[in-house]
């Protein structure tokens, strides 16, 4: 007996796609390590200071707080940008290994946040940056997608003036919508690495792309 497999594969699911976790919620922190930001690097002159002076970057373990040592360095290479050095710790009793990444590197996305932001939110009076056509297609799909979990975050903060961001965009607001009504109050950090630094104070795990 012969089963005749259908070619056309099994049926789609007619529902519309559901965006992924990390845009709709947050996750807890690993107590073994993980990547911590530094929400006060804005460039790269900076963080090359930084790298000078392990102290400066040092942070606490996560699970016992100790304070903890220098355990080298990972190469990250941004897309078409120059290779970034990332400082790595290390805590001896818990084992636990954590990498410190700059405000302005994207931590998921392989690029820095500036060339993020000039393709979803291009700045006016600024020649393009050069980035693959489907790569601006899946981040401008990305950025058309509502962004009702982070008005909320925003909101839950009670400052006047995000409460009143909020208000004035609406929570139907795209994520391109908040990016461009944020940018004036991230001032020279960008409104994509600001607004990463805030919610990964707020909501570790929650991107804004």
């Amino acid at each position: 007996m012969y089963i005749h497999e259908n070619p056309a594969g099994p049926p789609r699911d007619p529902s519309t796609p559901r965006l992924p976790l990390y845009l709709t919620s947050g996750y807890p922190s690993s107590v073994k390590g993980g990547t911590v930001i530094a929400g006060d690097v804005w460039d790269r002159d900076e963080h090359q200071r930084r790298l000078a002076d392990l102290e400066s970057y040092r942070p606490a373990c996560p699970k016992c707080g100790r304070p903890m040592q220098g355990h080298g360095l990972r190469e990250r290479r941004p897309v078409r940008e120059v290779p970034i050095d990332i400082q790595r710790y290390r805590c001896r009793p818990c084992h636990a290994v954590v990498q410190v990444l700059p405000a302005f590197v994207a931590r998921h996305l392989w690029r820095t946040w500036e060339t993020v932001e000039a393709v979803v939110v291009p700045p006016e009076q600024r020649p393009p940056v050069v980035v693959p056509k489907r790569t601006r297609r899946r981040w401008r799909a990305r950025a058309s997608q509502p962004v009702r979990v982070v008005l909320h975050v925003l909101s839950s903060l009670r400052t006047a003036i995000l409460s009143g961001l909020v208000a004035a965009l609406g929570l139907d607001a795209t994520r391109r919508a908040l990016l461009a009504a944020f940018r004036p109050l991230a001032g020279a950090m960008g409104a994509c690495a600001a607004l990463s630094v805030l919610l990964g104070k707020v909501l570790p795990g929650l991107r804004v792309m």
